[in-house]
């Protein structure tokens, strides 16, 4: 999940922070504008794209 979520090149890669027991992941974007779910979706593959949600969108700091 983690590589996968690196490809999209708005994601720092450093921040990506995958919880098993929760299913959730976090991570930093480097342009709140550019974040689109349908990439996520397809960077994270039928593996895990099943149900995703957003629980939060990219924040101010």
């Amino acid at each position: 999940m983690r590589n996968n979520l690196a490809t999209l090149p708005w994601v720092e890669p450093d921040t990506i922070k995958p919880n098993g027991k929760t299913r959730q992941v976090k991570f930093t974007v480097t342009d709140r504008a550019k974040f689109d779910l349908q990439e996520v979706k397809q960077a994270l593959t039928s593996r895990y794209s099943d149900g995703v949600k957003v629980l939060a969108g990219p924040t101010e700091k």
